[in-house]
């Protein structure tokens, strides 16, 4: 007990981790892949040309992430948070784009292996990040505390419209939990303002998720997903076989993408038979199971054998997990509100 004391922290969280963490992770592999495209095209040219001196842009990329958490320590208030996110993202793509530099006696940047490094390390982060989140929810003094923290921009002139709407409808539901009252009055006094530029990356994200929950209560919803997992299972096969056949890959990479493709297709046969005897969120929930066994096992073997074939499962890989998160919030809506909710 005295050592679980020691290593309480008490910290809160932000319910719009998720969010962050999104343009955090999409800013990092957009510079990776914009980095790597530039210097392909333009002849791999060194920052120093012939003078002795080589700047390695994880050099920049340093400076970008300190730059991103002295915005998080000098300013106050949700607004600096999807800067700080994205210049972080941005860092950190710089800084990982040459890990094969750092686990390399001769600092070899085309490190084959490096791709499947990045890969399984941005996979473990969103991975781990959710399922953090899932296993305990926000208590009613966390959801009280962010709307504190939300009442910091209002007081300061910097709070839109939409997102003073989302807070007052947060703390009505909250009831008699201490402060929800108070800020929800508060709240209502201030003048709501234009959305500032980083709070529009916040909206972005938003409108995102809500279009993947209107397409997963839709009546295309069963034949998107199902669709979205032939394509990745067949794809994926069809990918080792041929790069078998042209160059020979080897026996684990074939193992590996097999054995990947038959979990996340027996997952998705168990979803069938809980959508089978009715239960449409075990349903989802297993068809979450099988797109996320895809992203782990499938993708990383893929990547070593064809990198750009990698890049198109991944990106099958994250609409079907649009597509099923937007089924969870759809049915989850649908049962706090006692409506059937189609769910895919």
């Amino acid at each position: 007990m005295r050592t679980r004391r020691l290593l309480h922290l008490d910290l809160v969280r932000s319910e719009k981790a998720g969010v962050h963490l999104t343009t955090f992770v999409v800013s990092a592999v957009s510079t990776i892949l914009v980095t790597r495209a530039y210097l392909a095209l333009t002849g791999y040219p060194q920052i120093g040309g012939d003078s002795g001196l080589h700047i390695a842009h994880v050099l920049p990329g340093g400076l970008l992430m300190a730059a991103g958490l002295v915005i998080g320590f000098a300013y106050i208030g949700r607004g600096p948070r999807p800067v700080a996110a994205l210049l972080g993202g941005v860092g950190f793509g710089l800084f990982i784009d040459e890990v094969g530099k750092f686990v390399t006696a001769d600092n070899d940047y085309f490190f084959e292996p490096a791709a499947a490094i990045m890969y399984i390390i941005f996979v473990c982060l969103v991975v781990g990040a959710n399922v953090w989140r899932r296993r305990r929810p926000l208590t009613d003094e966390e959801k009280v505390a962010n709307a504190a923290h939300v009442l910091v921009d209002g007081l300061a002139g910097r709070l839109p419209a939409n997102r003073r709407r989302e807070v007052l409808r947060t703390l009505e539901s909250l009831g008699d939990a201490r402060g929800a009252r108070q800020l929800h009055d508060l709240l209502t006094t201030l003048e709501p303002r234009t959305s500032p530029l980083p709070q529009r990356l916040e909206l972005l994200w938003h409108r995102i998720a809500e279009a993947f929950t209107r397409l997963a209560a839709s009546r295309f919803a069963a034949a998107v997903v199902g669709a979205l997992l032939v394509l990745q299972a067949v794809g994926a096969v069809l990918v080792v076989v041929v790069l078998w056949r042209a160059n020979g890959s080897s026996a684990p990479v074939m193992a590996g993408t097999a054995t990947g493709t038959v979990i996340s297709l027996a997952l998705a046969a168990m979803a069938w038979w809980r959508w089978r005897i009715g239960d449409r969120r075990g349903a989802v929930e297993w068809l979450q199971r099988s797109a996320l066994a895809s992203l782990l096992i499938t993708q990383v073997f893929q990547f070593a054998a064809s990198q750009f074939a990698a890049v198109v499962g991944l990106f099958v890989d994250l609409l079907l997990l649009g597509v099923v998160g937007g089924g969870l919030r759809a049915h989850d809506t649908g049962r706090a509100s006692g409506d059937q909710v189609r769910s895919p």
